[in-house]
């Protein structure tokens, strides 16, 4: 981030609804911004400034676990201006960025040198997994310590996952010794040979197909390497029910943490058939009886996360044959939006354990963040619940347009986000005001 020491006056944001689990806040209330910092909850507090809030909800800011912005090697597709852009749009005020990039993530230099191009470039706070094995081969093990140095926050095998067991239980035994979690991308190659879900529509698409297994067996392998070695261990984009289940058997077994993804917990596998590779991604979209054990999973805190996986890919890449085209979503800026349409609304899943699962969850994750507690960062969302939008690609500060959202009419929108008191994105205009 480029300056982030937030404004040293007084800003006072009056009259939003404010939904914080972690504070145990749920009601309308102001919240106080100092140096940076949430200074004070509470109605009726003086400042030299004030933000008409009122109709609003204030959340505290929504945190990433996974996204790829592309930098270095695919600026084309996604740099830190405009991958930040996205995330700020979306509400989110930190996101963590994969290590598959070109130049792999592998080394302290590239790992240091990222760091501090996010510092200067990224509108939100910007983390780095660096790779957990060199290239991300599956082979070699990378040397963690000295990437923690570097400014690693964790490492991951996301993109490839690891296909040797051997690797993956040394690579959780290493990382544990660095002090560092691991972030896992489980699916077994062998057996991920398709492009899409196998299953009925699949078959009647005449899509080759990848079975659920690909992700349940090495799902299933890493949580018992989780809970042999005691490594801190976490999950991402969890897309079949038995994967969830799994998670949940290992509970208390193994100090593992999962995430699963707004497309995952909203969309399914019947959008095969309209054979465009703008849809598939990977793992793939799951049938409807996968998305209901995910979306119960996520409901009952079993899946403790989402995170968006966001994937920006050039046009050339996506405007292909299904089986040809990359896989990969635009995730930023629709998340909050698809899942309070498709989960909240519907009564699936609660306003605070959304906000839980976006926000204090991986907040706490990456440490210190995702609370509107006095003394916290002054980071946090303004959404309007009651604002209906259309997804196009007019509307994404995305440099790639690859949404599955394109063309659906959302609930829910960010119009402002906050990051270390500094308003990074603000769709609200005039209800900034000085107290006279």
């Amino acid at each position: 981030m480029s300056t982030r020491s937030g404004s040293a006056a007084e800003l006072a944001i009056r009259g939003a609804h404010v939904v914080d689990p972690s504070s145990g806040l749920d009601g309308v209330t102001d919240v106080v911004v100092r140096g940076g910092r949430v200074a004070a909850v509470g109605r009726g507090r003086p400042a030299a400034r004030e933000l008409d809030a009122s109709g609003l909800f204030l959340f505290p800011g929504f945190v990433d676990l996974h996204a790829h912005w592309r930098t270095p090697g695919r600026e084309d597709e996604e740099d830190l201006e405009s991958g930040s852009s996205a995330a700020a749009a979306g509400g989110f005020t930190g996101v963590v960025m994969m290590p598959n990039t070109d130049p792999v993530l592998d080394r302290p230099a590239l790992v240091s040198g990222l760091v501090r191009r996010a510092e200067r470039e990224s509108r939100v706070r910007a983390f780095v997994a660096a790779a957990l094995h060199a290239g991300l081969a599956g082979e070699r093990l990378t040397e963690m310590r000295l990437l923690k140095e570097a400014g690693a926050l964790c490492v991951s095998d996301d993109g490839l996952g690891t296909q040797s067991a051997g690797v993956l239980r040394n690579g959780m035994l290493y990382a544990r010794s660095a002090g560092l979690p691991v972030i896992l991308h489980c699916e077994d190659r062998t057996l991920a040979t398709g492009a899409v879900h196998e299953g009925a529509a699949a078959a009647l698409a005449g899509v080759p197909g990848t079975p659920a297994s690909a992700e349940d067996v090495a799902t299933a392998a890493a949580l018992v390497l989780a809970a042999e070695t005691g490594a801190r261990v976490h999950i991402t984009h969890v897309s079949t029910a038995l994967s969830a289940a799994l998670v949940g058997f290992f509970r208390g077994r193994a100090a593992v943490t999962a995430d699963t993804t707004p497309h995952h917990t909203t969309l399914t596998d019947e959008l095969v058939f309209a054979l465009d590779g703008l849809f598939r991604v990977n793992p793939p979209l799951r049938p409807g009886s996968d998305r209901e054990g995910v979306v119960g999973a996520l409901r009952d805190g079993i899946l403790d996360f989402v995170a968006t996986d966001h994937a920006p890919h050039a046009p050339e890449e996506k405007e292909l044959p299904l089986e040809e085209a990359a896989p990969g979503f635009l995730g930023h800026e629709t998340a909050f939006a698809a899942l309070y349409t498709g989960l909240v609304l519907e009564g699936r899943l609660s306003l605070g354990r959304l906000v839980e699962a976006m926000s204090c969850g991986p907040g706490r994750w990456v440490g210190g963040l995702g609370s509107l507690s006095p003394g916290s960062p002054a980071d946090l969302a303004l959404v309007d619940l009651g604002e209906e939008w259309t997804v196009s690609r007019r509307t994404l500060a995305s440099r790639s347009s690859n949404s599955p959202y394109l063309g659906r009419r959302l609930r829910g929108r960010v119009v402002g986000t906050m990051v270390g008191g500094e308003m990074v994105y603000d769709r609200m205009g005039a209800r900034l005001g000085v107290r006279t």
